[in-house]
């Protein structure tokens, strides 16, 4: 769609999986800690888990951008992602990864948020998007 964002229909089933895995991870630590015999203190609540999903309904699956006067894409990932297609040059490391400052990247109007420590720890899981989306939203309300 040329000049609109179409977006699928699955986010539901993308957000559980994210939360299974991470119950995952978090079970397969404790159980390596139990049987290791390993004096561990119980897990702390990770406040970048407390944070509850919100999904429009009815579901936004398409944004016109010229008709919404959006002229920055802030690209989320998560962790470290393929960038390849990414043909701007200066914008990429070395390692294909994005150039960025605290998720402002090389050329005006580029943005990422969701990078693994990209600001903090915390950077990298679906909570953090939302503190690094208001951080990204400042600086672009400035320009």
């Amino acid at each position: 769609m040329n000049g609109s964002l179409a977006f699928g229909d699955d986010v539901d089933d993308h957000m559980r999986f994210a939360d299974e895995a991470s119950a995952y991870a978090k079970r397969v630590i404790d159980e390596y800690i139990e049987r290791a015999g390993i004096d561990a203190p119980p897990a702390d609540d990770d406040p970048a888990e407390t944070v509850a999903s919100s999904v429009p309904s009815p579901p936004i699956r398409s944004i016109d951008l010229a008709a919404s006067g959006i002229s920055s894409i802030i690209w989320c990932t998560g962790f470290s992602g393929d960038f390849s297609w990414v043909k701007i040059p200066g914008v990429l490391d070395e390692a294909g990864q994005p150039k960025h400052e605290d998720g402002i990247g090389t050329i005006p109007g580029l943005y990422f948020a969701g990078l693994d420590v990209a600001v903090t720890r915390k950077s990298g899981t679906i909570p953090a998007v939302a503190e690094e989306a208001d951080h990204l939203v400042s600086h672009i309300a400035t320009k």
